[in-house]
């Protein structure tokens, strides 16, 4: 049925994504699991494809593609068991292309599109994760600049960005604390910026999340991205429904991967004489599966090709497709976990992994419960 939704260009693009991400980056992500260190050759493997500046328009060097594009290569990339995020895609570049002036875009978008600059999103702080209107991070306007101070955690990428766009707070005591957030572009190299703490994962181990200390960091005036208690705020906020778009569609793949391992070794062990696939309680489990991969694939779809083709609002679907994929790859990568029995909790077989790392999904780009609280808002108004 998914293909009645795609165009033939979506398709072709979907077979270049599934044969590179087969051929260049599945027979290695164990190896960078293993050695616990972020993978370099990952983004520049992605770089060669044009990959990291998808959503970048060609005039500033970019692939020019959609968020449907996007949709496609998270899923094909979760499927390979990829868990590092696109957020340099997602969120830097698309906010950049979004809100950006043309001084900026030509600044920054070309080196970010080649891959030659990698751009981490700087949000979360230790008092303000669901609760952004909380954060204490302030850029105090002066003579030409702001003076930014603050820390940011669970920072992807954030050890090995060149750019950061980060919001921060200009106003304060304000009645909707909110309105006084705006974004800036920071570059790695001013001075000021520091990298922190790198959290220890309970998956997702070649991946980067960090902390980012930003102290009397001058920030130029024309690095404002989006002035506070400005529509583009609140537009920007509205294209983020895009990136929740893309976590669900990693939990997509995530699960598709799971389902595939899962449905072979089903196939190929023998217990009692026959294949355990030939047993009425593992063939049910599989059919439950491959129906809650795909009910979480449609939800995904019909969010992303509203937002793309009809540039409709997609608070609500786009929260219910990511609350729905993010418990739906916990329950397939357990279920595909617990059909290989013993051997599936051993580090042999990659089930283990795609159940440790597709449990923190369900974290970024908005809790579960903050999802159900946008769904609840959106049909209650």
């Amino acid at each position: 049925m998914i293909e009645t939704l795609l165009s033939e260009e979506n398709r072709i693009f979907r077979d270049t994504v599934r044969k590179f991400a087969e051929k260049e980056i599945a027979p290695h992500v164990k190896a960078w699991e293993s050695e616990g260190e972020y993978p370099k050759e990952y983004y520049k493997k992605l770089s060669e494809m044009g990959f990291m500046g998808l959503l970048v328009p060609e005039e500033y060097g970019g692939a020019g593609g959609s968020m449907i594009d996007l949709v496609i290569l998270c899923e094909e990339l979760g499927r390979v068991g990829v868990s590092f995020p696109l957020t340099h895609v997602s969120a830097c570049c698309r906010a950049i292309v979004s809100q950006g002036t043309r001084e900026q875009k030509l600044r920054y978008l070309p080196e970010m599109a080649s891959g030659e600059k990698i751009g981490a999103y700087c949000q979360t702080e230790p008092e303000a994760g669901s609760d952004a209107g909380n954060m204490s991070s302030f850029a105090e306007k002066k003579d030409g600049h702001y003076l930014l101070n603050g820390r940011k955690v669970f920072v992807s990428n954030g050890k090995i960005a060149s750019v950061f766009v980060v919001l921060a707070k200009t106003e304060k005591n304000l009645e909707r604390p909110s309105r006084g957030i705006a974004m800036f572009i920071v570059d790695k190299d001013s001075p000021g910026v520091s990298i922190g703490k790198t959290e220890d994962l309970m998956g997702r181990h070649c991946s980067s999340l960090d902390e980012v200390i930003f102290e009397n960091v001058k920030v130029p005036e024309e690095n404002l991205l989006i002035a506070a208690g400005t529509s583009g705020f609140k537009e920007m906020m509205i294209e983020f429904n895009g990136e929740r778009c893309g976590n669900s569609a990693f939990c997509v793949g995530f699960a598709q991967g799971a389902y595939e391992r899962a449905l072979k070794y089903c196939k190929e062990r023998v217990q009692f004489g026959k294949p355990i696939a030939e047993f009425q309680g593992i063939r049910w489990t599989l059919a439950e599966m491959a129906t809650r991969i795909q009910a979480a694939r449609l939800l995904v779809y019909d969010a992303v090709i509203k937002l793309t083709k009809r540039g409709q609002m997609i608070a609500k679907e786009a929260a219910m497709a990511k609350k729905f994929a993010n418990e739906m790859t916990v329950w397939v990568c357990d279920q595909a976990l617990q059909l290989h029995g013993g051997y599936g909790y051993t580090v042999d077989y990659e089930v283990e992994r795609y159940y440790r790392d597709v449990r923190g999904w369900s974290m970024g780009g908005g809790t579960t419960q903050m999802c159900l609280n946008r769904v609840a808002h959106e049909i209650l108004k």
